[in-house]
């Protein structure tokens, strides 16, 4: 094959979309750049983790108010409205370190604006950026899983305070 390199083939899922239009899934051509294909990669499920600690943090707040819901309900909002329920119950609660949260809710409110940066092709959307993202997303994702095992044990230390029992 004299200059020509074997081309890889792609299936293409097609999908009918409720309007009558219809549209095709192209799978990403990994091996064209493996390295920029898994920062894609890293991004997506920093961002999903993220959702769904978010996620567990409302659903956690939401049992101790009373007012539970279900996981499907809660994971099929945004990452905007769960922050909102989020900050709305830790208020109701007297969440101690509210200051804390506020100031990782405040920076998890770009986070869809930078997920999408997948889609981009402009300075900042290459490998590195991606990768500085999907690092920021999972900073983001360890502080509200931080913040929501202080507040458990806090939670469990003055029940067990309360009721006399030794701490």
């Amino acid at each position: 094959m004299s200059g020509q390199q074997a081309s890889t083939p792609r299936i293409a899922a097609s999908t009918s979309i409720a309007s009558g239009l219809s549209g095709a899934i192209t799978p990403l051509n990994t091996a064209r750049d493996p390295e920029h294909t898994a920062a894609i990669r890293e991004v997506v499920d920093a961002f999903r983790n993220l959702h769904a600690s978010v996620a567990r943090f409302v659903l956690m707040l939401e049992d101790l108010l009373g007012d539970a819901r279900s996981l499907e309900a809660t994971t099929g909002q945004s990452l905007g409205e769960l922050l909102t329920s989020l900050y709305d119950h830790a208020r109701a609660l007297g969440f101690v370190r509210i200051d804390d949260l506020r100031l990782a809710i405040d920076t998890a409110r770009s986070a869809e604006q930078q997920r999408d940066l997948v889609f981009q092709v402009t300075p900042g959307s290459g490998t590195e950026g991606l990768q500085r993202v999907a690092r920021g997303f999972q900073r983001l994702d360890a502080t509200f899983v931080g913040l929501c095992v202080e507040h458990v044990l806090e939670q469990h230390y003055r029940d067990r305070a309360n009721t006399g029992a030794s701490v």
